[in-house]
């Protein structure tokens, strides 16, 4: 808890920088329901709830393309589903938080018309992100068997999503994000890139824009 309330600290911390010191670029905050699963895991489904929230500083330009930047808490992991208890598999909840901070390039959709109305409310992002594990717990059969060296301190995540814009200030994004490397080493594995732990998620979040760059 102390490390997430320093989280949301530095958080604050960065965004009121950027609206005082960074007028050429856009700053704001995101927010917004997770939901995730572990691939490698046994279970499926995207079962987990979670959640994400930070800050974030953009680089805009005079075309469509622009570079984000963003810091981000995030709550990532699987949850096992009804249908697989009774099936027999035993009731598992895991439950990672991570620290975020993924670089996006961003291609909004100006050069675009439909029925005459240009769709430069519609932005596409791509990207990568490195994850920093700051606390994970691990249950099976309501029981504790967390071990803190099973779990990765660091991964890289790829991340691919679409923005609709409501306003200048306002807007709602969904992005997939999908571990490049693992979160977590299988004992049994033969190589490092086969048959390991990675982190599937989903998330849909409210963009809102405090400040513009001039």
């Amino acid at each position: 808890m102390k490390r997430i309330l320093t989280f949301i600290f530095a958080v604050t911390l960065i965004s009121t920088s950027i609206g005082l010191h960074a007028q050429s670029f856009d700053g704001g905050l995101i927010a917004g329901p997770v939901v995730s699963q572990i691939d490698g895991d046994g279970y499926a489904g995207f079962h987990q709830l979670g959640c994400t929230a930070g800050a974030f500083a953009r680089i805009p330009s005079d075309g469509p393309l622009s570079w984000q930047m963003e810091l981000k808490y995030s709550l990532f992991g699987s949850h096992s589903s009804t249908d697989e208890v009774d099936y027999g598999l035993n009731p598992m909840n895991i439950r990672l938080h991570y620290v975020e901070f993924p670089v996006m390039l961003r291609y909004d959709l100006s050069k675009l018309h439909i029925n005459g109305k240009i769709l430069d409310f519609i932005t596409l992002e791509f990207g990568l992100s490195g994850d920093f594990l700051i606390r994970g717990t691990q249950s099976a059969n309501f029981e504790d068997n967390f071990d803190n060296s099973s779990w990765l301190l660091f991964s890289a995540t790829g991340n691919i999503g679409i923005q609709f814009d409501v306003n200048d200030r306002l807007g709602f994004n969904i992005r997939s994000m999908n571990s490049i490397t693992p979160c977590r080493l299988h004992p049994e594995a033969p190589v490092f890139s086969w048959y390991h732990y990675y982190n599937i998620a989903l998330q849909a979040t409210v963009v809102y824009t405090i400040i513009h760059a001039n």
